[in-house]
């Protein structure tokens, strides 16, 4: 019932997205709200996960590993049905439409529902896995569309793709600061953890308004099989193929085992929105496959949660 709840409060923030943007913010850009979401709402967010835990409880290498594998092979899959079965062949199309079969929805549904089904034992493990995910597959999409709009060759080019992509990132800075402050156990000051435990909630509602205010169900009609086939992925492929990779590389801390599969088995983030418009690429399309897939997942989860528990 909580996850049922959790999943309608969810539709709620979208929809009032949809309904402001066709009332009160009718003619005004999303762009302000956009850039505050990923430049101040989300880093808070990163470093309170990460900042207050050890490095014992955050780095467990062949269990990240295994489930970076799980991501790359999805997002592989995710983009070849595009590009041979929908004729998509531009690259920056294809990333982000990767990115909508792998990215979940972390915050609002995964941390909620991995520590109500698992308890404080499974913490550390979900906390790792959503840091790398929002690093590898935010970091990774930036690098690949930066890479494909930087025109230079050589170590020139390369500097200025990672400096993009990376260097410059909020999600890769605010998790390295926290890591960085757990490894050497720095103690915040009262009024710095108290300004980012205010900021850090913003970043799920702030980011599904924006998503509700860029649907345009037009678009729905000219691309109905291709968001099928990519809700598809990020409900039933990738989290099947996190657990193969899983067991067949007999990984058997069952904790980290079971937050893998029910982060993949989340709908795609808002997020991913958010790095659709930031590149102006399939952003309708986008915020489409995260309505659809968040509706579709009240099934979806419920029978991942039933076959592994």
């Amino acid at each position: 019932m909580a996850s049922i709840e959790t999943i309608l409060t969810l539709f709620i923030l979208i929809g009032l997205g949809y309904l402001g943007k066709r009332t009160v913010l009718n003619g005004q850009p999303l762009a302000p709200l956009n850039t505050f979401v990923y430049y101040f709402a989300v880093p808070a967010l990163l470093f309170n996960s990460v900042y207050q835990l050890s490095l014992d409880q955050l780095f467990r290498p062949a269990y990240l590993l295994a489930f970076v594998l799980g991501v790359t092979l999805t997002g592989v899959i995710a983009a070849l049905g595009c590009r041979y079965l929908f004729r998509e062949k531009s690259k920056e199309v294809l990333s982000i439409r990767a990115l909508n079969a792998t990215f979940s929805n972390y915050a609002y549904m995964g941390i909620p529902m991995v520590f109500g089904l698992l308890g404080e034992a499974a913490y550390g493990a979900m906390i790792s896995i959503i840091l790398l995910g929002n690093i590898f597959q935010i970091g990774g999409v930036q690098l690949l569309i930066e890479g494909q709009r930087e025109q230079g060759k050589g170590m020139r080019s390369l500097l200025a793709i990672l400096d993009k992509s990376l260097l410059r990132s909020p999600v890769f800075i605010a998790t390295l600061l926290g890591v960085t402050v757990s490894a050497f156990q720095v103690e915040l000051p009262a009024l710095v953890s108290s300004t980012l435990d205010m900021l850090a909630p913003a970043t799920v509602p702030a980011a599904l308004f924006c998503l509700g205010a860029s649907l345009e169900f037009k678009s729905l009609s000219r691309n109905r099989a291709m968001l099928g086939w990519l809700v598809a992925v990020k409900l039933l492929i990738h989290p099947l193929l996190t657990l193969a990779i899983f067991t067949l590389a007999g990984l058997e801390d069952r904790n980290w085992l079971l937050a893998a599969v029910f982060l993949a088995a989340l709908p795609t983030g808002a997020l991913a929105h958010v790095m659709a418009l930031r590149y102006d690429v399939c952003e309708k399309e986008t915020s489409l496959t995260v309505v659809i897939s968040t509706l579709l997942s009240l099934v979806s989860v419920s029978l991942w949660v039933m076959l592994m528990i």
